[in-house]
């Protein structure tokens, strides 16, 4: 079964715009940050069924990326009102540069410890 397609991959950018966008809104207005975990799930879910040839995989690579989407929100809503709070007001290049830096942090955190967390301890650690 095909995992990474096209579709899947554009479905995925655009709910990941739609949920940081409104998780960063709702997280700035009223102080609480949301999952869009379940959101992009049953999101995904339910578009992909329009497709006759969509399958399970498609969806949990849709709703992983949305959901980093928001992970990625997260990172801004919480380092943005510090940097104003500080006194230096970010402006809108540094917010990008540090969302992207955060993320590719993240990622590279994540190689290593897939393997020993998932291939390595696999039967030693309980699950999830």
């Amino acid at each position: 079964m095909p995992e990474i397609t096209l579709r899947a991959i554009i479905l995925a950018i655009v709910l990941a715009i739609i949920l940081a966008a409104s998780n960063t809104y709702l997280a700035l207005k009223i102080g609480i940050l949301t999952s869009a975990s379940i959101p992009a799930a049953v999101l995904a879910m339910g578009i992909l069924r329009c497709f006759k040839n969509s399958n399970i995989l498609e969806n949990n690579m849709v709703q992983t990326i949305a959901s980093v989407g928001e992970g990625l929100a997260g990172g801004v809503i919480f380092t943005a009102p510090a940097l104003f709070l500080m006194g230096e007001p970010p402006t809108l290049f540094s917010i990008v540069l540090l969302s992207v830096l955060g993320g590719l942090l993240g990622i590279l955190f994540m190689i290593p410890m897939r393997r020993y967390i998932i291939v390595q301890e696999h039967g030693k650690l309980p699950f999830p």
